[in-house]
């Protein structure tokens, strides 16, 4: 099972990474990848397409423990790491709303997080600007699972996600939220937003928070590496 990509990620990337994911290609006998974004990329360096398994999303394992139902807000969150290499578009949050509305939650224990999370959408946008997601971590955006994303709707929190990231087909297909091109748009975006289409996205997430909390995404890619390798 696939978790990072440095080739990718390209910020710690060394010739050591890339020897260990030729070995990866050489030596697996069948590979569960984030996404088909990333599968493409697998394709593209070598890998038989018939090794090659999605995941679609990570788990995000809460075995006990009440699902909220988010609250309607036209409200946005951002949580997880907060380093500047990966957040450093918060520097130029001010610009969209003069820092009127922005206010620090504080620190929580990663399984005290789903109950901090229970109104507005979660955040997924990485790099240093806020016109797009740029960078090394920006760029990553195109081929990963943020653990953020699961976070989030693990807490049945919908989303609001860069309009050109991997991930944003999953939220689509699935109705849990919405995509955005430029931070500068959120303004626009959650005014637009009624009780009723956030109340759709605030079920959905609820019913995916279920799934992800038991690991069913990796039950099921489990299952199916196991047919390839069958095969």
């Amino acid at each position: 099972m696939v978790h990072d990509v440095e080739e990718l990620i390209k910020f710690y990337y060394r010739k050591f990474f890339e020897e260990d994911f030729n070995q990866t290609l050489k030596y697996a006998d069948c590979l569960i990848v984030h996404n088909d974004s990333m599968k493409n990329f697998f394709e593209d360096r070598g890998a038989d397409p018939k090794k090659l398994v999605t995941l679609k999303i990570f788990d995000y394992l809460i075995p006990n423990g009440e699902i909220n139902h988010a609250k309607f807000e036209r409200s946005v969150s951002v949580a997880g790491n907060l380093d500047v290499s990966k957040t450093q578009y918060l520097k130029d949050i001010g610009k969209i709303d003069a820092y009127k509305n922005v206010e620090y939650h504080g620190a929580f224990l990663a399984d005290e997080i789903p109950n901090q999370l229970n109104s507005g959408f979660g955040l997924i946008w990485d790099g240093s600007s806020i016109e797009t997601c740029d960078g090394a971590f920006g760029n990553y955006l195109r081929y990963n699972n943020p653990h953020k994303l699961s976070l989030y709707l693990a807490s049945a929190l919908p989303v609001i996600i860069w309009s050109q990231a991997a991930e944003a087909s999953f939220i689509i297909d699935n109705n849990l939220g919405l995509t955005i091109d430029s931070l500068n748009d959120l303004p626009k975006v959650l005014n637009k937003v009624t009780k009723e289409e956030y109340e759709h996205f605030a079920i959905n997430a609820r019913e995916v928070a279920k799934k992800l909390r038991r690991g069913d995404f990796t039950k099921v890619a489990l299952k199916k590496a196991v047919k390839a390798l069958e095969k």
